[in-house]
């Protein structure tokens, strides 16, 4: 069994005035646990849609997504997405914005202490416990990125399980 399966999914755009614009067509495609992929194309190709399609941002218009034999309607704690920009929020602390993510996610299922608690394990999985009060303008580009790594693992239900294999080695 596939950790995520995608069968004949499509993707249509409307148009203005009538029709719709194919960004996708019947893309089918099974990954293991654990393996990685890499999506290769052109400007415009369809990467960010499947990429959106599998993160449940959006819904195909046909075909259908599983993720560990689960049907995509929606975002999950299954499945998470790091966005080329880092997409924080500039108001909120680099905590703030893990903590939002980690209650949108697991909000009415968890406690306040362990929703924070799972914001402050991300940040120091991703070595910025020392930044968990800056502002996005305080801190690198590539911290900027980081957070927002953590906010992908920290929405993640099996963080602990997995968490350990995303820390980086010190020796090859």
């Amino acid at each position: 069994m596939a950790f995520l399966s995608l069968d004949a999914v499509s993707m249509e755009f409307p148009v203005k005035g009538n029709g719709a614009f194919r960004a996708l067509d019947a893309i089918s495609l099974d990954v293991g646990e654990n393996e990685f992929v890499c999506l290769i194309g052109h400007s415009g190709c369809g990467k960010s849609t499947l990429l959106n399609l599998i993160a449940g941002l959006l819904l195909p218009t046909a075909g259908s997504i599983r993720c560990e034999d689960k049907p995509v309607r929606g975002p999950g704690p299954d499945r998470a997405m790091v966005f080329q920009s880092h997409a924080l929020l500039p108001w909120m602390t680099c905590y703030e914005n893990v903590h939002l993510a980690v209650r949108q996610v697991f909000g009415r299922a968890q406690s306040r202490a362990e929703v924070s608690g799972k914001a402050e394990q991300a940040l120091r999985l991703v070595h910025l416990e020392h930044a968990m009060h800056k502002y996005p303008f305080e801190i690198s580009g590539g911290m900027k990125q980081r957070v927002g790594l953590a906010r992908a693992l920290a929405d993640r239900s099996m963080m602990r399980s997995r968490g350990a294999r995303a820390q980086p080695r010190a020796r090859p």
